[in-house]
């Protein structure tokens, strides 16, 4: 078998094990290959894994991930232990990104899989990862983790099926590298909420994604390719919050420690929250040294975590407290070029500039795995839509107290938040999509108030009149056939589905995932590897098996954490209100690079393809250059998208 870059394998037929760990290099080569058609491509930059079913020889930088089985490649530059192996003489398995249990328990894990046919069993190993089966008889079948941090992209081309860890190899081996899907790019844009819209599709045309907690089959006999839903996680309605806490707190302290014991070198964020600050102290009782924790402070516009970082690190001496100082090169929008080509639109792209001062701080400390607590805010809080399922169960009481509590703190009518709560109760998602389409037709005028939070999902902001009117028109047309879709699914199948509530937690879930893939990238090439425990299977599980409204207390933040780590964290850290604000840093940067901005914009690719009208960003630029509100995270998303079309038909996407 072929060595792969930071693989670690596990081989045997009969109970034996062998476990080999390599090393990659940074700055995998790319190549000139010859896909099924004879079409010369160039493989992007890795690391990936790819496959064509039936197979075909693709020639370096690719190698084989196994010798003896064509159908997987794989090249780049991966973390030691990123992608793990193991095999018999029935079939073949690869755990690409944090699969945590050990070799022998791989090993026979998947030998009692491969007698009864059960490879779902194996999505219970600690950590997270996609994992790929492959059997002897040819058969394919991928698994994505139920937070959709590894997906797996995929489509048919030429009669065979293609696919890899990064869109960008399909693209390149279909030759769709240069073709853009223009309406998911303007999905992505005003509707990051409603995945609804577009469904499986990619910012390539053609090329579709594995969602979270799903499984691909490739069956060569039939030449059928089958996407079902598999173990997606969601609440019991049975489960108590003090035995849902329990499997928390377990899942935690075993993400934490087995990443303490198997990281040659661990660091941590530590900005005195809720969520990275409860894992460092995890990890420090773990740890038999010092943890060096990290906390970036501007001093220009701080954000509010200084203080509380420096307090609760006085509170353990197995936490060294770093401090990682911003100034103008860390400021949003800032170098926006440095980013290179993500594998997807990134809105993080914005500040990246921040994100490699806090890499290049945790780099010099020596790198290794690094801890963060992405993911935390998707489990671990309860949108305002979660109102609506309170509605939906007639829990009268408990629906009076909390609108009359909300009210107080949003300063809003609590006679206003029931009432939107009964509405939601009594209003269908096939519904919420034909309003959609109403509101993409006829923009908002002012940015989306909480009350309006207390829906499906929010409705489309003034963001929305930067698409043209084509484009507008295009998503409406895509909003009633996604009613049409689901008012059939709503007649055939009695089962509802998860309400608004658990449904919002799972798309800022999926959010979180993606954005923490973004900054694996990002850290890559500085020999950091940033992990979150908060996106693992089991702690998935554990946080989403509460249902909704039973993570929400309006006295509480984040009751469901509290309860898993009390004793384990200092009070003061889970008693801790507010959140780091940055809005100071967005106005100081977007200041700053208002006239590179404006450029920018000018020359943008969403323009010549016909999906905004720079003019109108442009407008709403200026607004936040001298103060106003602003809709930041749209200009982020636009600016993410931006600088990926710009490297459309690279050879590669530098992190």
């Amino acid at each position: 078998m072929a060595a792969i870059p930071g693989a670690t394998r596990t081989t045997g037929t009969s109970g034996g094990t062998r476990s080999d760990d390599t090393t990659g290099t940074p700055g995998a080569a790319t190549g000139t290959v010859r896909d099924a058609g004879g079409l010369g491509v160039r493989l992007p930059a890795g690391p990936a894994i790819a496959g064509l079913l039936p197979p075909d020889r693709l020639p370096a930088p690719a190698a084989q991930v196994w010798a003896t089985d064509p159908r997987l490649w794989a090249w780049g530059a991966w973390h030691a232990g990123e992608v793990r192996t193991a095999a018999t003489e029935q079939a073949r398995v690869v755990a690409v990104g944090q699969c945590l249990a050990g070799s022998a328990q791989m090993q026979a894990d998947l030998e009692r899989s491969a007698r009864d046919g059960d490879w779902e069993s194996l999505l219970r190993w600690p950590g997270a990862y996609l994992l790929l089966v492959l059997e002897r008889g040819g058969r394919f079948t991928a698994f994505t983790d139920p937070a959709g941090q590894f997906p797996l992209y995929y489509t048919r081309c030429n009669g065979r099926t293609v696919v890899s860890t990064r869109a960008t190899a399909v693209a390149a081996l279909t030759g769709r590298e240069r073709a853009p899907d223009t309406l998911a790019l303007a999905a992505h844009l005003v509707c990051p909420a409603v995945p609804e819209l577009v469904g499986t599709r990619t910012a390539f045309t053609g090329v579709h994604r594995l969602g979270p907690g799903e499984v691909l089959r490739v069956d060569p006999a039939t030449d059928a390719v089958t996407r079902t839903a598999c173990a997606s996680p969601g609440p019991h309605a049975d489960t108590r919050r003090d035995d849902a806490a329990a499997r928390l707190r377990e899942a935690l302290r075993e993400a934490v420690t087995l990443r303490v014991r198997d990281a040659p070198r661990l660091t941590c964020d530590f900005s005195g929250g809720l969520d990275s600050t409860s894992l460092a102290f995890l990890a420090a009782h773990a740890a038999e040294e010092p943890l060096d924790a990290f906390v970036y402070h501007h001093p220009e516009a701080p954000a509010g975590d200084l203080e509380h970082a420096v307090r609760h690190a006085r509170a353990s001496d197995a936490i060294r407290l770093r401090l990682t100082v911003g100034g103008d090169t860390s400021l949003p929008y800032a170098a926006l070029h440095t980013r290179g080509r993500p594998d997807q639109p990134d809105p993080s792209t914005a500040v990246i500039g921040r994100l490699r001062c806090r890499l290049t701080h945790i780099a010099s400390r020596g790198g290794g795995v690094h801890l963060t607590g992405e993911g935390g805010d998707a489990l671990l809080t309860a949108p305002p839509s979660h109102l609506g399922e309170v509605a939906a169960s007639r829990a009268v009481r408990r629906l009076a107290c909390d609108a009359l509590a909300l009210g107080r703190l949003r300063r809003v009518a609590p006679a206003g938040v029931a009432r939107r709560a009964v509405w939601l109760a009594r209003t269908p998602i096939d519904r919420a999509l034909h309003d959609l389409a109403a509101h993409l037709e006829q923009p908002l005028a002012h940015p989306p108030r909480w009350l309006d939070a207390i829906a499906w999902w929010p409705p489309p902001g003034p963001e929305t009149s930067w698409l043209t009117t084509r484009a507008r028109r295009e998503l409406a047309e895509l909003a009633g056939l996604a009613a049409e879709r689901a008012a059939q699914a709503r007649r055939e199948m009695p089962d509802p589905g998860p309400g608004p509530g658990t449904r919002a937690a799972l798309v800022e879930l999926l959010g979180s995932a993606q954005l923490h893939g973004h900054l694996v990238d990002v850290a890559r090439p500085l020999g950091v590897w940033p992990q979150a425990p908060f996106l693992d299977g089991a702690v998935v599980r554990a946080a989403m098996s509460l249902p909704v409204p039973a993570k929400a207390d309006p006295y509480t933040v984040k009751p469901l954490l509290r309860a898993a780590l009390a004793g384990a964290v200092p009070d003061a850290v889970l008693d801790r209100r507010t959140k780091g604000a940055y809005a100071a840093e967005d106005y100081r940067g977007v200041r700053r690079a208002a006239a590179d901005l404006r450029v920018r914009l000018a020359r943008s690719p969403l323009a010549d393809l016909g999906v905004v009208e720079p003019t109108r960003v442009v407008a709403d630029l200026d607004a936040a250059a001298h103060g106003l509100a602003a809709p930041f995270p749209a200009l982020n998303r636009l600016l993410g998208v931006d600088v990926w079309l710009d490297g459309l038909g690279t050879a590669g996407e530098a992190p």
